[in-house]
């Protein structure tokens, strides 16, 4: 292969890095009125908002009713209640402070704990609390614990945090007269547009993403703002566009994570696991379906990876997803992965701790074997491929000269993690061939800065043996190819690129033929090569702006559309590793290297899987350092960058990642994904280092100066 498994520069990086993106603001409409919206000032009330000319309220949007704009009740601090619409931004923001609203204050709750109790109900109207619960059992959990000879237990969480992209969430809605056309940050234009295509009611809806900066789960969803504006500009006939503050972003939009675990453990005395026993409960937030829906997911995922990569025979956890009066939680980098992962590696560390061994070697003697492969986990999980011992091994140096590189007051952390990636249902590709020999690769995925488009590149170059140059990739338009699923869960390059692979793959049978008609000769005749086609015996051959020309004139069509199903989602794995340093005074910490070994299958571009590698790690360290969303009498004190902490280039350590391929999906790329693993092992990595310097078990996140001064 040419390009497959080499470092590819991005082909989308000239374009973004010289400003000439374009972003849902840079779209200019000729007419175009701006939206604010008032938000809720408290966490869970009764309203009365009075509607004027430009005041559009719950009670317009969706009489009645309280999603996605409630018409008589909030349930979150930050909630949209009422829509403002004026000639530009400034005008709309300044309208706000104009509007009448009446609010009746209402018991509310933030601890999913006390909301399982039932005793203070989240919105007026739900039965229950309780969004969703589940138990999953395997083998005799609690009698084998009975047995065991160390039980360990705890209460372990991981703190909801808020999702930080570039760009905020953004929409752009006008109906021209025959359709709705919206522009939207979105991480999937079919799935927004299927959503509005429901809540509308009509069918002739255009979904266009244009470049989005960044998104990590919070822009999976349909969020209130986007039904609300789509709503206001199919009703009143005009252009709308709706850009949040960052302030309305961090109050209103993918806050993540915020799950906990209460768990017993059972350990022999030489390390080996013998049972787990937990509860998992996920904070939701506010009852919002479209987000409940997607984190209660989520909430299962992390109950049923807890045993991680160890053969942990027997277990049972039951799994709990909660609504309180906080804003509702998103899929989050990872989603559901990194907090089981945080879990089972804080308990292998706490299992090293106790009884005095290395944490590697605790790893290794509850490791899954390679022989054991594919391996279905106690709660039905099956890991496809891998030889996670050898990897251990293969960590093993690295993590050793970490160790010796320590000097005073420095620890090394480390810890291991498996995922599950590549999810279904399908992906779709269309190639097809332009009459000036090039060949235009559209995906059904959204791609929102991950470097995708390079790999599908990539991938078609070698598929039909041409040059990069000759592909153009194209993504996020319902005008363009028919529907598709997204970009989220790793899933892009693995199950879009298989799409991409088959369709190209089919492409070049058509060019073969085209080809062979042409040079008047038989299939069987032919071969096609290197972006020709070549008569075996005579020699003749075309190139391909040839080929396509002629394709055309003898019917044959060059425009391609596959769709790719998935079977089974596959599993990614591998060891990361870190040396850290804290100042005992001052109580700052620092994260000196850091060091990740994985087997993610093949890997199509090693530069783009790196880059994957430092920002999911990256985002780890500071989950594990730094971010936190701090709640206040049920709202959000720490709504801007000012307040809310994130890591600069000065706390970035130097990164080496190593890579194995013992691993290889079924699927065509053989790929597994890679865009979430440094996120999904990142913060055990770093507060497992932290508690093998201080000696002290941490229950939570971020392990501030406070925290490492004081008692925990």
């Amino acid at each position: 292969m040419r390009y497959v498994g080499k470092p590819v520069r991005r082909v989308e990086d000239p374009k973004l890095i010289t400003g000439r993106g374009s972003f849902v603001d840079d779209i200019q409409i000729p007419g175009t009125y701006y939206v604010a919206f008032v938000r809720s000032k408290y966490p869970h009330a009764r309203i009365s908002v009075k509607p004027s000319q430009n005041v559009f309220t719950g009670s317009q949007i969706n009489p009645g009713k309280d999603f996605p704009i409630p018409s008589n009740e909030v349930t979150y601090a930050g909630q949209p209640i009422a829509a403002v619409i004026a000639r530009d931004r400034y005008e709309a923001y300044d309208l706000l402070e104009s509007v009448e609203v009446e609010y009746e204050q209402l018991p509310y709750e933030t601890d999913p704990f006390r909301a399982m109790e039932d005793k203070v109900k989240v919105y007026s109207k739900a039965e229950s609390n309780i969004y969703a619960k589940k138990e999953f059992v395997g083998g005799e959990a609690k009698k084998e614990l009975e047995q065991s000879p160390i039980v360990l237990s705890g209460e372990l969480h991981n703190q909801r945090i808020i999702a930080s992209p570039m760009e905020t969430r953004g929409t752009l809605a006008w109906f021209d007269g025959n359709r709705l056309n919206v522009w939207s940050s979105t991480q999937s234009a079919h799935y927004l547009r299927r959503n509005l295509v429901s809540f509308l009611g009509i069918q002739n809806i255009r979904v266009i993403q244009p470049d989005v900066g960044g998104a990590f789960g919070s822009k999976i969803i349909t969020h209130p703002e986007e039904y609300a504006v789509s709503f206001l500009a199919l009703k009143l006939g005009i252009p709308l566009k709706w850009i949040p503050t960052r302030t309305e972003e961090m109050l209103s939009a993918g806050h993540g994570r915020d799950k906990w675990l209460r768990y017993k453990v059972g350990v022999k005395r030489d390390g080996t696991i013998t049972a787990v026993v937990g509860t998992v409960v996920g904070n939701l937030g506010a009852p919002y379906r479209d987000a409940n829906d997607d984190d209660s997911g989520n909430v299962m995922s992390a109950a049923r990876m807890l045993p991680g990569p160890y053969r942990i025979k027997h277990g049972f956890v039951a799994a709990y997803s909660v609504n309180t009066n906080l804003t509702p939680t998103t899929s989050y980098r990872g989603a559901g992965r990194p907090e089981a992962t945080y879990f089972i590696e804080s308990i292998i560390e706490e299992i090293a701790e106790e009884l005095k061994l290395d944490p590697l070697e605790v790893r290794l003697r509850n490791v899954i074997r390679p022989e054991e492969m594919p391996y279905t986990n106690v709660f039905g999980i099956t890991y496809d491929s891998g030889n996670y011992p050898e990897l251990l091994n293969s960590a093993k140096s690295y993590y050793e000269q970490l160790k010796a590189e320590a000097k005073d007051n420095q620890c090394v952390g480390l810890a291991m993690y498996v995922e599950i990636t590549a999810f279904g249902p399908w992906e779709t590709a269309r190639v097809y061939a332009k009459y000036d020999g090039r060949i235009v690769v559209v995906t059904g995925t959204g791609p929102h800065g991950q470097g995708d488009a390079t790999a599908f590149a990539q991938l078609a170059a070698d598929a039909l043996e041409i040059s990069m140059d000759l592909v153009e990739v194209r993504w996020g338009d319902t005008d363009v190819i028919e529907d598709g699923i997204g970009t989220w869960g790793s899933r892009t390059v693995t199950i879009g690129g298989s799409a991409v692979i088959m369709a190209s793959q089919e492409l070049r049978k058509r060019l073969t033929e085209a080809g062979a008609k042409a040079l008047e000769a038989d299939v069987e005749e032919v071969e096609y090569r290197e972006g020709k086609v070549v008569h075996k015996k005579t020699g003749k051959s075309l190139e391909l702006a040839e080929i396509i020309k002629s394709a055309y004139k003898l019917g044959i069509s060059l425009d391609v559309t596959s769709v790719y199903p998935v079977k089974k989602p596959t599993s990614p794995y591998g060891v990361h590793m870190a040396l850290m340093e804290i100042d005992r005074e001052t109580g700052l910490i620092s994260v000196k290297k850091y060091i990740a070994v994985d087997d993610v299958g093949n890997v199509i571009n090693p530069l783009l899987a790196e880059g994957q590698i430092h920002g999911g790690a990256l985002q780890g360290i500071s989950q594990a350092l730094y971010e936190e969303a701090v709640i206040n009498d049920g709202t959000l004190q720490n709504p801007t960058f000012g307040d809310y902490a994130l890591p600069t280039a000065v706390e970035t350590p130097r990164f080496t990642w190593k890579y194995l391929t013992n691993g290889l999906s079924p699927h065509p790329t053989g790929s597994k994904g890679i865009g979430e693993a440094g996120t999904v092992v990142g913060t055990p990595v770093i507060s497992n280092a932290i508690s093998s310097c201080l000696k002290r078990k941490f229950s939570t996140m971020p392990i501030l100066l406070e925290k490492v001064l004081g008692d925990q």
